[in-house]
């Protein structure tokens, strides 16, 4: 973040004039006076969502906070396309701003993918350390060189298991079951050490693919289970808890050099408004979530064999690690350790 300030002066496409989907505006100069549009982008995530909700607080603070040079705009699920289509939009320019899982970043900056390690965490709190952190500023960094600048993480949280052909409690109950994951390699290699069969599905097109039997499983925090719906088509519930869930925010650089220091300092701020917003959305909705999942009629596995999946699907680490090396999971189980030093 300490970069942010100096990219637009170092930035190589400095000459370029291309607008985003702000529509061909004159680059700001020092506060010009012009009104900048911005898109602002959750990709395939609904409105009715805590990042739907998380959004509007952060576009509505961008509105109220610019003195009218930046005009924001929300958007959501596949309003734009879906999630990765979002992710080349931003590097391309054509989208502002956007926020979705790591997992659709991967393509730009597999590194990211350190976070969703398997049973890396256990609780929130050291994943915000760890996406707030010493690794979290060389992801950005990473990411500056790809066309995107990194603002925030924000978080979809603990990913759970549900399924439609019968209760899981260990990893040898999955065997045979065809489950959508997320679209990393160290997903899919996750699930398949696991024994399912896993498959890559935009979330946008989850629902249809469960409902017609395209895949039987996925896996998603409690509040996305619910808001998507996914109970009417699917009946076991696991809290595994396996994976926690990053959500990258990223201005397009083409976009963020037309901004004047200023301008960026209301978007960083907006982007951290937005990022407390949406974990109290989020806990809310989790807990409320529960709730309609009983009532709906889910049979909810809530004390599954969790050592059995942990032993198995952190044997998957060196796939991450034989590819992109031991650093940032150094630095995130070394901030780890100071926390729980810290709370010890």
């Amino acid at each position: 973040m300490k970069k942010l300030f100096c990219l637009a002066a170092a930035s190589v496409l400095a000459a370029s004039m291309l607008a985003g989907c702000g529509g061909g505006e004159t680059p700001a100069e020092g506060g010009s006076g012009e009104t900048i549009s911005l898109s602002v982008f959750c990709g395939s995530i609904a409105e009715n969502t805590p990042t739907g909700d998380a959004l509007k607080e952060m576009v509505n603070y961008i509105n109220e906070n610019s003195n009218g040079t930046l005009e924001a705009t929300a958007y959501y699920d596949t309003a734009l396309g879906d999630a990765t289509s979002m992710v080349q939009g931003l590097q391309q320019g054509t989208i502002d701003i956007g926020v979705t899982g790591t997992s659709y970043f991967t393509g730009l900056v597999p590194e990211i993918s350190v976070f969703e390690l398997p049973f890396l965490f256990d609780n929130l709190d050291q994943a915000r350390a760890a996406t707030s952190g010493e690794a979290a500023e060389k992801i950005f960094d990473m990411f500056e060189e790809k066309g995107i600048i990194g603002i925030s993480f924000w978080e979809n949280g603990f990913r759970q298991l549900s399924n439609n052909v019968r209760e899981i409690n260990e990893p040898a109950d999955l065997e045979g079951i065809k489950m959508r994951t997320l679209p990393a390699t160290i997903q899919v290699e996750t699930w398949k050490a696991l024994g399912a069969l896993p498959t890559t599905i935009d979330a946008a097109e989850l629902y249809t693919a469960l409902q017609q039997g395209t895949v039987s499983a996925e896996e998603n925090p409690l509040h996305e289970i619910v808001s998507r719906k996914f109970y009417e088509v699917q009946n076991y519930i696991t809290l595994t808890s396996h994976v926690y869930t990053p959500q990258f925010m990223g201005v397009s650089a083409k976009t963020w050099e037309k901004l004047n220091d200023e301008q960026k300092q209301v978007i960083m701020d907006a982007a951290k408004v937005g990022q407390e917003a949406q974990r109290e959305f989020n806990a809310q909705k989790t807990e409320e979530a529960m709730q309609v999942l009983l009532d709906n009629g889910c049979v909810i596995n809530e004390n599954p064999d969790i050592e059995k999946f942990k032993e198995i699907a952190q044997t998957v680490w060196p796939t991450f690690t034989d590819e992109y090396g031991t650093e940032l999971l150094d630095i995130i189980q070394a901030q780890k350790e100071a926390g729980n030093e810290q709370n010890s």
